[in-house]
C-alpha cells in the first residue's frame, strides 16, 4: 500500500493476532486509517468556509462528503444503484476512476479518493493542503453547476483569458467541453480563494481580475 505511516490507534495497540495475519491486518488498519486521516482534513476544510458558503452549499444541498480509498467510478456507482438509479456509463467510470474527487449532483455528494496517486509522498502539511484544496474544488463546482447563468457559461472561453495563467492552462490542458469551462474555472479560483483565506488574506486579490471576481461574488458568495 502505497501510503505514509500513521499513528496507531488505540484499536491498533490492542490488536492481537496470529504472526501469520498480521500483515493483511495492518494493510486494513492502515487503508481505514488513511481514510478517516483525509476525512478529518476536509472536515477542517468545511469548517474554514466562511458562514456564507456554508449557507450557500446547505441550501443547493451540497453539505455530504464521501471519502473512500477505491475508484471514485465504482465507489460512485455503488452509491447510485443503493439510491435507485443507473449505474454510471464506462467512459463515466474511465472518467471518475482517474479523478481525485468528484461532485456527483444525483447523490449531492462530494468524494474524494484518499489513495489517489497525487497523493503518494506528500508530507503532513502538503496532504493538508491538497486534500482540503480538492474539498473547496469540488464544493466550488457544486455552487458553479447551481448558481451560474447561461450568460456566464457562454462566456466560459471567454472568461479564461483574463483567468490566472496556471489555471488558465490547467483548465486547457483538460480537455473540458466549452460548457464546463466556467464551472472549472469557478471550481479553481475557489480553492485558490480559500486557500488565500486559510492563510489570512481577505477581499479581493490584486491578481484577479474585477469581471472574474464578481463572478466568484455572484456564485460563490
Amino acid at each position: 500500500m502505497r501510503r505514509r505511516v500513521v499513528e496507531p490507534t488505540s484499536n491498533q495497540e490492542q490488536l492481537t493476532v496470529p504472526r501469520r495475519l498480521q500483515a493483511e491486518v495492518e494493510v486494513v488498519i492502515v487503508a481505514d486509517s488513511v481514510v478517516e486521516h483525509a476525512d478529518q482534513i476536509v472536515k477542517r476544510a468545511w469548517q474554514d468556509l466562511g458562514p456564507e458558503h456554508r449557507a450557500l452549499l446547505e441550501s443547493i444541498g451540497a453539505t455530504q462528503w464521501h471519502v473512500t480509498n477505491k475508484l471514485l467510478g465504482a465507489a460512485a456507482s455503488a452509491l447510485l444503484i443503493s439510491a435507485g438509479s443507473p449505474a454510471l456509463s464506462a467512459s463515466q467510470t474511465r472518467a471518475f476512476d482517474a479523478a481525485i474527487g468528484v461532485w456527483v449532483p444525483e447523490l449531492r455528494v462530494t468524494l474524494i479518493n484518499a489513495e489517489h496517486r497525487k497523493f503518494d509522498g506528500l508530507d503532513e502539511p502538503s496532504l493538508e493542503a491538497a486534500v482540503a484544496d480538492v474539498a473547496w474544488h469540488e464544493w466550488g463546482h457544486a455552487l458553479s453547476v447551481h448558481r451560474t447563468e447561461n450568460d456566464d457559461i457562454s462566456k466560459g472561453a471567454q472568461l479564461l483569458t483574463i483567468a490566472p495563467r496556471g489555471i488558465a492552462e490547467n483548465i486547457r490542458s483538460g480537455g473540458y467541453r466549452r460548457r464546463e469551462i466556467t464551472h472549472e474555472l469557478v471550481a479553481n479560483l475557489f480553492a485558490l480563494l480559500m486557500a488565500r483565506r486559510r492563510a489570512g488574506g481577505d477581499g479581493k486579490p490584486e491578481w484577479l481580475e474585477d469581471e472574474l471576481w464578481n463572478l466568484m461574488k455572484k456564485t460563490t458568495g
